[in-house]
């Protein structure tokens, strides 16, 4: 019995082909949303536990955290608008 390898199936080619560019969208923005995400939480946490900070790390940190989400919230709507727009299509190439 010789080993035979399954057949290329080209239209779940096609559709992974499709979520990695839906998955590449707006890359650099979500990225920037989660290291402002980690930045505001830092800042958050050293106002917490450090009584010598200055009282403008809590705004600040605030700030970066609502940015950062803010961000994310545009890039999930602008991710899911695109795909109503070029919904997959097993014709598409």
């Amino acid at each position: 019995m010789a080993n035979q390898l399954p057949a290329l199936d080209h239209d779940h080619a096609a559709r992974l082909a499709w979520i990695k560019q839906v998955r590449g969208l707006h890359r650099t923005k979500r990225m920037l949303g989660f290291g402002g995400v980690i930045l505001g939480a830092a800042m958050l946490v050293w106002w917490k536990l450090d009584a010598a900070v200055p009282p403008w790390a809590l705004w600040t940190g605030t700030a970066i955290l609502v940015a950062s989400w803010a961000l994310f919230v545009y890039v999930i709507i602008a991710r899911y608008r695109w795909v109503k727009r070029n919904p997959y299509s097993a014709t598409q190439t």
